[in-house]
C-alpha cells in the first residue's frame, strides 16, 4: 500500500507542476491576446495542448492508482477522496497529501480566473472584428435620397456580400 500511496503522491505533484506551467502560459497569453499576435498565440496554444495531454495521461495513472487503493481501504471509488486518504494514513503522509491538495486547489483557482480573463479578451476581440465586418457588409448603411434606389451603387459600396 505504501508504494501505491507514494505513486499517487508523486502523480499529484507532477500534475501540480504541469498545471503551474499551464497557468504561466495562460498568463503569458493575455498581452498576446491584447496585441493580437497570432503567431505567438499559436505557439502558446500548442504548448498548452501538449501540457494538457500530459495532464490527461497523469490523470489516467491517478485513477488507476486510486482503484488500487479502493481495495485497501474497503471504499468505493467515489468515496475515496484525498480527504478520506488523509484521514486513513499516518500523519506525515497525510500532511504531504494535504499540502499537495491545497497547492493544486490554489493553482486551479488561479487558472480558472486567468482563463476567464482570457475568454473575455477573446470575446472582446471577436466583437470588434464582427463590428467592423458588419460595417463592411451592411447594405442598409448607404443613404438613399431618391425615390428609386440605384441598386448598383449600393452593392458597389459593399466590400463583402455575405458572412462565411
Amino acid at each position: 500500500m505504501e508504494k501505491i500511496l507514494t505513486g499517487l503522491l508523486e502523480n499529484m505533484l507532477s500534475q501540480f507542476e504541469l498545471y503551474q506551467r499551464v497557468l504561466s502560459l495562460a498568463s503569458e497569453k493575455q498581452p498576446v491576446l491584447v496585441k493580437g499576435d497570432l503567431h505567438e498565440l499559436d505557439r502558446i496554444t500548442r504548448e498548452e495542448e501538449g501540457l494538457i495531454l500530459q495532464v490527461g495521461r497523469l490523470e489516467e495513472q491517478r485513477l488507476s492508482l486510486q482503484k488500487d487503493l479502493v481495495g485497501h481501504f474497503a471504499l468505493s471509488a467515489e468515496e475515496l477522496t484525498v480527504s478520506e486518504i488523509i484521514s486513513r494514513v499516518d500523519e506525515p503522509t497525510g500532511v504531504q497529501f494535504k499540502q499537495v491538495m491545497e497547492d493544486m486547489t490554489g493553482v486551479l483557482h488561479k487558472l480558472a480566473a486567468t482563463n476567464e480573463v482570457n475568454t473575455e479578451l477573446i470575446r472582446n476581440s471577436l466583437d470588434f472584428v464582427n463590428f467592423y465586418f458588419n460595417i463592411l457588409t451592411d447594405n442598409d448603411s448607404i443613404p438613399s435620397y431618391g425615390e428609386k434606389e440605384d441598386s448598383s451603387k449600393g452593392n458597389a459600396a459593399k466590400i463583402f456580400d455575405r458572412k462565411v
